[in-house]
């Protein structure tokens, strides 16, 4: 695609946080819009699609599943920031599982041959793995965890990824970088939405469950 102004034009301004109004564009129009990108551009979107895809998936899949889906990232993937958001997510995957398999006594993960791997088995019994110097996010994921908030300790995952995205898009003015990294962020906006979607029925069903027992329903 010889110029990216016009599809970009075309894209509603994201939000400054992610946790924050409305989705600006649906999905269905999203994907409308990248149908302006070449072929070559769309099988890299595609790409990238399908890891977040993947990625949304429960995180109870297995070793074997992990290090399969990283070898055939890792081949396929061409694109310089592709794969370093690719790379990102698979090494805070690589953290949370362990921090799960640490803190339930599960045996060490049999992760990806990478360095962050390696470097977790050999300090797989201090606290958070001795990364907090690395990934500024751990201590404030991990005391999430502690208190028994698991939707705080999503929030500060999604917070790193926003604004790493962010601070990547300042550096790109109408590029297919810039719509890789709108893609990605969009994600984020609707992972989160999805949850809070997912989290008001909760709320709704436990409300009408109260008024139900209440009124005496249950012994009738």
């Amino acid at each position: 695609m010889e110029s990216y102004y016009t599809l970009i034009a075309s894209l509603p301004p994201l939000p400054r946080d992610f946790d924050r109004g409305p989705i600006p564009i649906t999905a269905a129009t999203l994907w409308n819009r990248l149908s302006m990108l070449d072929h070559h551009d769309r099988e890299i979107i595609r790409q990238v699609s399908d890891f977040f895809r993947w990625d949304r998936q429960p995180r109870d899949r297995s070793d074997a599943e992990i290090r399969v889906t990283h070898r055939r990232l890792a081949s396929e993937i061409r694109h310089p920031l592709v794969a370093r958001l690719v790379h990102h997510r698979i090494e805070m995957r690589i953290v949370v599982a362990a921090l799960r398999c640490q803190r339930d006594g599960l045996p060490q993960p049999d992760f990806p041959e990478l360095p962050l791997s390696v470097w977790i088995r050999r300090h797989w019994d201090e606290p958070c793995f001795r990364l907090n110097h690395r990934f500024d996010w751990l201590s404030r994921f991990c005391q999430a965890l502690d208190e028994d908030q698991p939707q705080r300790a999503q929030w500060h995952l999604f917070t790193e990824l926003w604004n790493l995205w962010c601070r990547l898009d300042d550096h790109y003015t109408f590029s297919f970088e810039s719509v890789v990294l709108y893609l990605a962020r969009w994600e984020i906006l609707h992972r989160w939405a999805s949850q809070d979607e997912r989290r008001g029925r909760q709320r709704f069903n436990d409300l009408v469950e109260d008024i139900l027992h209440v009124g005496g329903v249950d012994a009738v």
